[in-house]
């Protein structure tokens, strides 16, 4: 008997938590595809208070957009609510954690029936609230939002709290809209506390390396406030900044994180969300044909581009270029465009990572005057740089063993012949036995010239 009432229990629970919740847009700057995905949810809301919940989502989301880095990057982003809902209202307060003496105004003891099981007292902190079965968060996740980037779980009480974690969980507090931008420094950016938690070790903004010449963060030391700050609590680690987002509430982000949580979103999402001519397909040119595309700007934009049709650089717009009839040769010819973010809040000279995404178009120009064109989009990440040896392209397309690349010296002499790159070596390039100094990288797809990258040697 005992069996077969666990088994029904587990059979509710797993109809709930397949229970398909509704789903509202928030921010909608473009195909749910294109676009990095934010999903927020609630627990402890029931069917009564899902207008609170909407409000307070919509206060988070808007919050956090007004803020750098996202602000300059929203339009990269999405923000989706699912509605969650739970059979009674509020969170859970065991009141077991050490510091519970401390905490004023004091928290009833609650134990709500919630759809995430989130709860106050987690690791023995107790304004550290999160979920005590994280699968929860994931089922509703995979049910309802399968494709999310990154999650957010607002809890209903009115009582300061937030964790991050594989989901950042906060509260209605009004202090709410602030945490939930910390700890999606966590869940986001990949972001350590920059006030003293002992087990976190190495992150993007802390370190125990001493070295100004080496740490992580050379590129900023001295800029912006950022430097080598030892924590009072062990000396022999550091933090960039003395007044980051990442130890205090309601400041902004040090250049350190904000250039982490930019990498980030590069990481994620490509600038380009469409293009055309975008398909094979054969097009008649009686005297010209445009060639356009569809970019997602940052705010200001700081993006940069650049057209190459056979090879050669030719003049265009950002986002846009006309070819006439006459500037194609008969047969095969490009046209290239490459697109990179400049933005000054990633120190490109320099810095280890390049984001750059191409687009490529193979126009065959034939004595009927009928061309075809046919296009591929390839986006690259080009690390380390500086580097002492090897320079790896990380390509996100599949696209074979079709990539070479060559070396020239400053002056334009060739010091690495053009050599086909391998997929299953990361498409690697050993720089190992040239002299320190800065060098021309020229990368290609079969015979077409995609883009050119200073490197530096160390």
């Amino acid at each position: 008997m005992k069996k077969i009432y666990f088994l029904f229990l587990t059979l509710i629970s797993t109809l709930f938590y397949s229970q398909v919740f509704q789903t509202i847009p928030i921010i909608e700057n473009g195909p749910r595809d294109k676009r990095i995905k934010l999903v927020i949810m609630g627990d402890g809301f029931t069917d009564s208070e899902l207008d609170v919940l909407t409000q307070q989502a919509t206060n988070v989301a808007n919050y956090l957009f007004s803020k750098p880095p996202y602000s300059m990057y929203k339009n990269y982003f999405n923000v989706y609510l699912v509605k969650v809902v739970s059979p009674e209202s509020g969170v859970k307060h065991p009141g077991t954690a050490t510091d519970e003496q401390h905490v004023n105004p004091a928290v009833p003891i609650s134990n709500p029936n919630t759809a995430l099981d989130v709860s106050f007292d987690h690791g023995g902190i107790h304004r550290c609230i999160y979920t005590n079965d994280i699968n929860k968060v994931g089922q509703v996740l995979s049910t309802n939002f399968p494709d999310y980037d990154v999650a957010l779980v607002i809890g209903n009480t009115p009582y300061h709290g937030g964790c991050g974690g594989k989901y950042p969980f906060i509260t209605m507090h009004s202090d709410s809209y602030d945490v939930a931008l910390h700890e999606l420094g966590h869940t986001f950016g990949k972001l350590h506390d920059e006030y003293w938690i002992a087990n976190q070790g190495e992150g993007p903004n802390k370190t125990n390396n001493s070295d100004p010449a080496t740490v992580k963060w050379k590129n900023w030391i001295g800029f912006r406030g950022v430097g080598m700050h030892p924590f009072s609590e062990n000396a022999s680690w550091f933090r960039p900044h003395e007044n980051c987002e990442m130890r205090y509430l309601n400041r902004s982000f040090c250049s350190v994180c904000e250039e982490a949580l930019i990498e980030r979103i590069h990481s994620i999402l490509s600038p380009i969300e469409g293009y055309t001519p975008n398909n094979t397909t054969t097009v008649s040119i009686s005297n010209q044909q445009d060639f356009v595309v569809n970019l997602i700007l940052p705010e200001p934009n700081t993006l940069t581009s650049k057209w190459m049709l056979n090879g050669v650089e030719v003049l265009s717009s950002l986002d846009a270029i006309t070819i006439q009839k006459n500037q194609l040769q008969d047969g095969n010819n490009t046209l290239v465009f490459n697109v990179e973010d400049k933005t000054p809040n990633v120190r490109v000279d320099g810095h280890e990572s390049s984001h750059i995404s191409t687009i490529t178009w193979n126009i065959l120009k034939n004595n009927l005057g009928i061309d075809e064109v046919n296009s591929q989009a390839i986006d690259f990440v080009v690390y380390p740089n500086p580097t002492s040896d090897v320079v790896y392209l990380d390509v996100k397309q599949n696209i074979g063993n079709k990539i070479s690349a060559e070396v020239l010296d400053i002056s334009g002499r060739q010091v690495i012949n053009r050599k086909k790159l391998d997929k299953d070596e990361k498409y690697s390039l050993d720089l190992g036995k040239l002299p320190s100094q800065t060098y021309i990288l020229k990368v290609y797809n079969d015979n077409t010239l995609l883009f050119v990258k200073k490197i530096i040697k160390k």
